[in-house]
Parts: C-alpha cells; sequence; structure tokens
C-alpha cells in the first residue's frame, strides 16, 4: 500500500512519519493528488488553496484514492463533512502515532474510520430510519438486563446514558456488552443496530 500526504507543514510530515513508522510521499498541492491512485492519501486541511470539503471537486480524489482528512481544529461538522466528500476517515492532525496507525489501518484494509460522537450520530439516524420486523427476535439468547442494555445501545445511546438510564455502573455496561456482542456474533454496535432493525 502506498501512503502519500498533502501538506507543506514539515513539522506535520515529520509526526506523522515517526508516528506511525511509515514511509509518506510528500505532495505539494492537490494537483499533485490527480496523478495518484489506489493508494492512502492524507490532506491537510489547514492548506489554504484547498476547495470546501462541500465543493463537489472532491469526488475526483476521494474515488481514487483512500483519503484521510487531518485537522488541527476537528469538529463533528468538518468530520461529517469530510465523510460526505467520499473520505475514508478524519482526524486531529497530531493525534497520537498509535491513533493514526489505527486508523490508517481501517482505511488501508477498505474501512471507513468514524469518531465515536459521529458514530452515535449515525447509529441514531439509523434507528430513527428502519423499523425491525420482530422487535424481539434479533436478541435471541440475551438475558433481561441484557436485552435492556442491547436495545439502549442499538438505539445510539452511549455507555454513560446506558447507565444513568438503569442505574448500573459504566464498567457493568460494557460487561454487558462483551456477552451481547458474542451472544449475537457482532463485533460493535453498529453491527448490534444493523442486526435488531433485521439488515444484518
Amino acid at each position: 500500500m502506498n501512503f502519500s500526504i498533502l501538506t507543506t507543514d514539515t513539522s506535520l510530515f515529520a509526526h506523522i512519519q515517526q508516528g506511525t513508522q511509515q514511509e509518506f510521499l510528500l505532495l505539494g498541492s492537490l494537483p499533485a493528488l490527480s496523478q495518484l491512485s489506489g493508494g492512502v492519501v492524507l490532506i491537510d486541511l489547514a492548506l489554504p488553496s484547498l476547495p470546501a470539503l462541500s465543493d463537489a471537486s472532491w469526488l475526483v480524489y476521494t474515488t481514487s484514492n483512500q483519503v484521510l482528512f487531518l485537522s488541527s481544529t476537528p469538529s463533528d461538522e468538518e468530520h461529517l463533512a469530510a465523510l460526505t466528500a467520499g473520505a475514508r476517515g478524519y482526524c486531529h492532525a497530531y493525534a497520537t502515532g498509535e491513533s493514526l496507525q489505527a486508523i490508517l489501518n481501517v482505511i488501508a484494509a477498505g474501512g471507513v474510520w468514524a469518531g465515536p460522537a459521529i458514530l452515535q450520530a449515525l447509529i441514531r439516524s439509523m434507528h430513527k430510519l428502519f423499523v425491525p420486523k420482530d422487535t424481539q427476535a434479533w436478541m435471541g439468547p440475551l438475558t433481561d438486563r441484557e436485552r435492556e442494555v442491547a436495545t439502549l445501545a442499538a438505539s445510539g445511546s452511549a455507555n454513560k446514558e446506558i447507565a444513568r438510564e438503569l442505574g448500573i455502573t459504566e464498567r457493568t455496561v460494557k460487561f454487558h456488552l462483551s456477552l451481547i456482542f458474542e451472544k449475537l456474533s457482532v463485533n460493535d454496535r453498529l453491527q448490534l443496530t444493523l442486526l435488531s432493525k433485521g439488515i444484518r
């Protein structure tokens, strides 16, 4: 897999190379990106000449490469705009090397990386869009308490909200979720939500 970064910030370039232990091709301008295809490209949103994320021209770049947008001032709104522009991910430009490597692994494997707040928003949106055929069948072998936790998690509630709603600790919520994921053969909340909607 080829890795490139579009930035003029040499300290950012050094941070990413050192943090991820990857070799990156340094690109100085957006037109240089049009020469690449099939690789992972990190784009520094601090570059002054970039089009707005709402500009349809991004699709030219994000369909031929797996793009990760980097922001020095990340926000949920910009994150959503980045994903809408076709990016495979969005993160803080100076995220830790470990975090950057984890994100790059997801993107290089063909996945999409979304932060927790965006993932929660997507789950809540899905919960409103789809109505399951049988509201109880998907829960199969779960105990009553696990059913309560699963229902709240599938509707987009965060661990803290579930704990408050059920009068238990967040640690207990995490324990229940690990059992739920195992019993239902799902890996995460998104798969749990899809299962609850009869999609999986």
